[in-house]
């Protein structure tokens, strides 16, 4: 199957998490939308994706989990 990488970034005063592009959530604080990209990113990879979640702060992107990989 593909690949679901969710982005968690800052705009504004909120956190937003994007799927392809597509806004999935929106957050007040960065822990939680990284709480809200981890759990729809297990979501997809107990579905048999490859998932992963990369949080964007102060222009610097990092993987912040991987399904099936415990950081």
């Amino acid at each position: 199957m593909g690949m679901a990488r969710y982005f968690v970034f800052p705009r504004g005063k909120t956190w937003l998490v994007t799927l392809d592009g597509v806004t999935m959530g929106s957050h007040g604080s960065k822990p939680d939308a990284l709480k809200s990209a981890i759990v729809m990113s297990d979501l997809m990879g107990s579905m048999q994706h490859d998932s992963d979640v990369v949080l964007e702060d102060a222009g610097k992107l990092e993987i912040a989990w991987t399904f099936g990989t415990d950081p």
